[in-house]
């Protein structure tokens, strides 16, 4: 029997590819054609992972099966434009922050989603305007919905080491070692200022209301010392005339008529020494008892130089400062925190 030749036919049911090639002559088949534009868009594709932001998720306590949980409707990439929109906003503040954006290292910047808040943490890194080595953050929450921001925070200066004195409430620092004086009511409450210092003026107008406020419970008392405002004064008009308004102030202070002074002052002071016929003049005006005033003048430089020695004591480096009950230490801006806090403490 004659062997079966094999068929050269193929099965109905078997796949027949046919690669034409795109140009005569040239090699360059469609099959290649299609293979060579995968390759670019894979190639395009890896470009676009490689360059986007990666979204951190925080879980936030949020559990597998929690229906608080939910899938962001911008990735990170989005949320990190907006932010850098919303940080030109501080641009317009007249105030430090102002230069966040100039400083700011967005490149650096991370986002990472809090699904049980439905919201992004966002960080930005920004150079220290005054030390360009030193980096801290900018945050902030950048609500998923809308991208509008749900709130901020700039972190600032790490400690390097830990004081001995300690914040005990709203506007009072307590201080560890204080000086010897008296701590029952009426609570003594020193004012300590050069009297050249930016914001001297308000800060006793402050502590005059105060004492109008608290009567009896306070004994307001006006430390003057000559610190850098007035040293710079005294080249140009020299120290005994630079530290009289110290001294007039002073002395004012001891006086009934002493809130008068200070708001005829505060039209005579141009932020330079006023001389003696200037400041008697003001005294004058604010009805002082001028031999009360004249005997308080001849011994005040003595006066003021204890008053330094005691607020060296404090460790006052910047004016004006307050101690109160010498226990606490305020700024003239959060006075009525500290006192309010000292008296009940006292009580």
């Amino acid at each position: 029997m004659a062997a079966k030749k094999p068929s050269n036919k193929m099965s109905g049911k078997e796949a027949v590819f046919i690669v034409k090639p795109v140009i005569k002559g040239h090699g360059l088949d469609y099959l290649h054609v299609v293979l060579g534009v995968l390759v670019v868009i894979l190639i395009a594709f890896a470009f676009v992972l490689a360059n986007s932001k990666p979204a951190n998720v925080i879980s936030s306590g949020c559990g597998a099966n929690s229906i608080s949980c939910s899938t962001p409707q911008h990735n990170a990439s989005v949320v990190l434009s907006a932010a850098n929109h919303a940080l030109v906003y501080y641009a317009s503040l007249n105030t430090s922050l102002s230069l966040l954006p100039y400083y700011s290292l967005v490149n650096e910047s991370t986002a990472s989603y809090v699904p049980g808040g439905k919201y992004w943490l966002v960080v930005i890194p920004y150079l220290s305007p005054y030390n360009k080595s030193i980096t801290y953050n900018f945050t902030m929450l950048v609500y998923d919905s809308n991208l509008t921001v749900k709130n901020a925070f700039i972190n600032s200066i790490v400690p390097s080491e830990s004081k001995t004195d300690s914040v005990v409430a709203l506007g009072t620092v307590g201080i560890d070692q204080t000086a010897a004086c008296n701590a029952t009511k009426p609570i003594p409450i020193y004012l300590i200022t050069d009297p050249y210092s930016p914001g001297a003026l308000p800060a006793i107008g402050r502590l005059i209301n105060a004492s109008a406020t608290y009567g009896n419970s306070i004994d307001a008392q006006y430390f003057m010392v000559f610190s850098k405002y007035a040293i710079t004064k005294y080249t140009a008009f020299g120290v005994q005339q630079t530290q009289l308004l110290g001294n007039y102030m002073y002395c004012a202070s001891k006086q009934p008529s002493f809130r008068q002074f200070i708001s005829n002052l505060s039209i005579a002071y141009t932020g330079q020494p006023l001389n003696n016929l200037t400041l008697t003049n003001v005294a004058e005006g604010s009805a002082l008892n001028m031999g009360s005033l004249g005997a308080c003048l001849s011994n005040s430089s003595t006066a003021i130089n204890y008053q330094a020695e005691l607020a060296s004591r404090f460790n006052i480096t910047s004016t004006p400062q307050i101690i109160v009950n010498c226990k606490y230490l305020t700024l003239p801006q959060t006075l009525d925190y500290a006192i309010n806090y000292s008296l009940k403490s006292a009580s």
